[in-house]
């Protein structure tokens, strides 16, 4: 796969730009997958590309525990980005889910690395 077309977020070098480490956050708490239900995530790594700054990988259990990963630049100038590949922002209540036992009712995280992901956030 060409780098030009990887999908938005996911990969180190199609990254979300996002202006701030708290705004980060906040852009994550908004987003859900694109069949409306909440996650949880933390911040798995960084990373670079080349020279870059700092590009944080987010590890993302979805409904059914399926594992996504995103990856965002805090470090830009941007105060906004498009949502990830697969994903959308929330614009209306949304439905819980059920992952790994646990009835989420909302886009759930942390932006720093959990040894035991997702049984810590509980």
């Amino acid at each position: 796969m060409k780098i030009e077309e990887e999908k938005n977020g996911k990969s180190p070098f199609n990254h979300i730009k996002i202006k701030g480490v708290k705004e980060s956050i906040e852009f994550m708490n908004l987003l859900i997958t694109e069949d409306e239900k909440p996650f949880l995530y933390h911040r798995l790594s960084s990373t670079s590309v080349n020279d870059s700054k700092p590009i944080d990988c987010y590890e993302i259990l979805r409904p059914n525990d399926e594992k996504d990963y995103v990856f965002i630049d805090t470090y830009s100038t941007h105060k906004k980005s498009e949502p990830p590949e697969g994903y959308k922002f929330k614009t209306k209540k949304i439905m819980p889910a059920i992952i790994n036992r646990h009835m989420v009712i909302e886009t759930t995280g942390v932006n720093y690395k959990l040894r035991k992901f997702p049984d810590e956030l509980f």
